[in-house]
């Protein structure tokens, strides 16, 4: 993602002295996301900065416009976004790797029902039937996964609705994933999904970072 100040995030004796070095380090994917839950009590400002993303609200104003009853989150982290969409009287699953981020989020948010869960846990899919799949800033770290997603959803779930949300970086900033994609074009052209909504968001404070967002079917 595009924030650099760490300054809101509180430190239990980390294994790295950033979040983000559990995740990537060096141009190479990580993927430390258990221990990183572990050590760091807010990874990415969760409770801070997402509160007020303008692409979630976007997000949030897309579920209610397609009138979902069911909705998966994918990479739900503390499930602070989770409990969003689960105000809108939906019922919402939220689905993180890590045990320790999915045993914090239910204890903060205990009226929504979370699930530890790999991407490729296609039982989890088909056994909650959802309307939408949110998936929120976690492209980058399964690109080695996606082809495999979107072969699954284009096969057994074509009807389902994905929101994709991603940050984009200014060339010379993006250290994995270039060879797949770089912007919001290449993000479409790669998913070949049909699309009914897209769009980037812009902040001044992210020196030429852009977070994307798609709406679309995998038919």
């Amino acid at each position: 993602m595009c924030q650099k100040d760490e300054t809101a995030i509180i430190k239990n004796n980390p294994k790295y002295p950033s979040y983000y070095h559990y995740v990537i380090k060096n141009g190479k994917l990580i993927g430390e996301f258990e221990q990183m839950y572990q050590d760091y009590d807010d990874p990415w400002k969760q409770s801070v900065i997402e509160e007020w993303a303008s692409e979630k609200t976007v997000v949030l104003n897309l579920i209610k416009k397609l009138n979902a009853r069911k909705v998966i989150e994918l990479g739900c982290g503390l499930g602070h976004f989770t409990k969003k969409i689960s105000d809108l009287k939906v019922e919402v699953l939220g689905i993180d790797i890590s045990e320790t981020a999915i045993k914090k989020a239910r204890a903060k948010h205990l009226s929504c029902n979370f699930v530890v869960g790999d991407i490729l846990d296609f039982d989890i899919y088909k056994n909650f039937r959802p309307d939408i799949i949110v998936m929120a800033e976690i492209t980058w770290y399964i690109l080695h996964k996606l082809d495999q997603f979107i072969d699954f959803l284009r096969t057994e779930l074509p009807e389902v609705f994905l929101i994709h949300l991603l940050s984009t970086y200014p060339k010379g900033v993006q250290t994995i994933g270039k060879e797949k994609l770089t912007n919001l074009k290449e993000i479409m052209i790669y998913f070949k999904a049909k699309y009914i909504e897209w769009g980037e968001i812009s902040y001044a404070e992210w020196d030429g970072c852009k977070r994307t967002y798609f709406l679309g079917q995998l038919k």
